[in-house]
C-alpha cells in the first residue's frame, strides 16, 4: 500500500524502528520483528539520499577544518540559517512509500516500549 509522509515522518519512523529492532532490553514478537525490517528496508532510500543532501548542505555552508572534517561554525549564523531553511524545506517534503499499515492488534502486546509506539503512529491504522 502506497502511503505518504514528509520525510521528517520517515526519519523519525526509521530511527525508532532502528531502537525497537536493537533494544536487547526488551523481548520483541520475532514475527514482529522481522516486518519492522521489511519497513525499515523500504525506508532506506529516503533516509540515504537525506543525509547526502544534509551533507551537501554542509559542505556548501561549512567550512574545512585542518583535519579535511567539514562543519558549520556555530558563530556562522547566517550560513547556519541557510543550512536550516533548506533542510527543513526537504524535512517537510511529502514522499510516497510502499509500507503496509499495522493494525492496531499487530502492534500492541508485542513488548515495544509506548515511546517507540508513539513513532510507530504513522503506520497504525486508526
Amino acid at each position: 500500500m502506497e502511503i505518504k509522509l514528509t520525510l521528517g515522518e520517515i526519519l523519525n519512523l526509521n530511527h525508532a524502528l532502528k531502537l525497537i529492532i536493537d533494544d536487547t532490553q526488551t523481548t520483541i514478537d520475532s514475527v514482529f520483528k522481522f516486518k519492522l525490517l521489511g519497513i525499515m528496508k523500504s525506508l532506506e532510500a529516503h533516509v540515504a539520499n537525506f543525509e547526502t543532501i544534509r551533507n551537501e548542505k554542509i559542505n556548501e555552508y561549512g567550512e574545512q577544518a585542518e583535519d579535511g572534517s567539514v562543519s558549520i561554525p556555530s558563530d556562522n549564523k547566517e550560513a547556519i540559517q541557510k543550512f536550516n531553511d533548506n533542510l527543513l524545506k526537504l524535512i517537510n517534503s511529502k514522499v510516497t512509500v510502499n509500507i503496509t499499515k499495522f493494525k492496531a492488534s499487530d502492534v500492541f502486546d508485542k513488548g515495544v516500549k509506548a515511546e517507540y509506539l508513539i513513532e510507530l503512529y504513522p503506520i497504525i491504522e486508526e
